[in-house]
């Protein structure tokens, strides 16, 4: 009956996790329900006016309902920009229903100079993320050089997780513009430059190493499979924490990379190509590695030498897209900006790596804030 469509579309509203989704089954309950309720106010006219105050009540409700559900897919407040100003996080799940069903990715991990003895940490959690047919490689970029020094406990561990080495021949860009010879996390940053350039596959998602999987991932691939360029920012203040970034990968874009680092100068009060520091109010840490690099590269889209890199690499003015997503569910870095956050709707948790001083803080499997605090 008509009573019992509009008390099903009612009651349905408020559970759609869907922004766009639940905008549009609202007005068509509320459309639907509105009819029923004219229905009944012209064969009983002495309760026109109680239809009336029912449909605007339950219009009410329903939005605020709404709203609130919406509100509370973002867990960070202002963690998100496009490169000039905090901007609404982007919705990766709303866009990964529509990305490939079965796809071919890559997850990228690196390391430069000499492996540590806490080899590939949190392996084990890439090793399990499935969706579908898609498949999923499992991938460590080193330069050459470095490969060299893998021991044989390390090339184990890589071979019962099935991760592929890729050696490279560089770890900073060649005829970098800007440089620095000691001080400087250029080469740990840069390196992973090679993962913009891995075609053959529908998009990869670079990790820093201490990044434990904490649930699926796998939408921020199936989203960037639909030329997003994903990143968050940082926990500390940075614009854009480089580690993590999600991008359907091409040739084109490795060289629009390395133009930019061969065009770009640097210094502390402009940053890359002159083009500033906002939305934050000056340099950050990691401004003069990958992570201002990144930001001003790829989210400055004024910047006149990020525009000279990518018509250099033949990549059309506005095809490409970067998006930011929530730090606290997608790249989680203690609890700066998600405060009391529900720590199940972490999927990816990069820091604290150890328990800090907020005992609501969320942190890797099996730690604990009481047991770890009183060591």
């Amino acid at each position: 009956s008509s009573r019992n469509l509009a008390s099903y579309c009612l009651l349905s509203v408020p559970i759609i996790s869907s922004m766009k989704s639940s905008q549009k089954l609202l007005a068509l309950c509320m459309g639907l329900l509105g009819v029923s309720l004219n229905a009944v106010s012209e064969s009983c006219p002495d309760h026109k006016n109680a239809s009336s105050v029912l449909l605007q009540r339950g219009y009410l409700a329903s939005v605020t309902n709404l709203e609130r559900g919406t509100a509370s897919v973002q867990g960070c407040k202002n963690c998100c920009n496009d490169g000039t100003k905090v901007v609404p996080c982007f919705d990766v799940e709303e866009c990964a229903a529509d990305g490939p069903a079965k796809g071919r990715y890559a997850f990228i991990f690196t390391y430069t100079g000499g492996p540590p003895a806490n080899f590939l940490p949190h392996i084990e959690h890439a090793a399990k993320q499935t969706h579908g047919a898609s498949t999923f490689d499992l991938i460590l970029l080193m330069h050459k050089d470095d490969a060299k020094r893998l021991n044989t406990e390390q090339k184990q561990r890589m071979s019962a997780y099935n991760v592929q080495l890729k050696e490279v021949d560089w770890a900073v860009p060649p005829n970098m513009k800007f440089t620095r010879k000691e001080n400087w996390c250029g080469s740990q940053d840069f390196v992973r430059l090679h993962a913009l350039g891995l075609e053959g596959y529908d998009a990869v998602a670079y990790y820093d190493t201490d990044i434990q999987f904490q649930g699926d991932v796998t939408p921020v691939l199936r989203c960037a499979a639909r030329d997003r360029f994903l990143t968050t920012n940082g926990g500390v203040g940075e614009a854009l924490n480089v580690g993590f970034f999600a991008i359907k990968p091409s040739s084109a874009l490795l060289q629009a990379a390395l133009a930019f680092a061969r065009l770009a100068d640097y210094d502390e009060i402009t940053g890359w190509g002159g083009s500033g520091w906002k939305p934050c109010g000056g340099y950050y840490p990691g401004g003069e590695c990958g992570q201002g690099f990144f930001h001003h590269l790829f989210y400055k889209k004024e910047n006149k030498v990020s525009q000279a890199a990518f018509a250099e690499a033949g990549i059309a003015p506005g095809s490409f897209v970067a998006k930011q997503i929530d730090r606290c569910t997608w790249n989680y870095q203690t609890s700066e900006d998600c405060k009391d956050f529900d720590c199940s709707r972490v999927r990816a948790h990069h820091k604290p790596t150890r328990p800090l001083a907020d005992p609501k803080e969320c942190l890797k499997f099996g730690q604990t804030w009481t047991n770890q605090t009183k060591h």
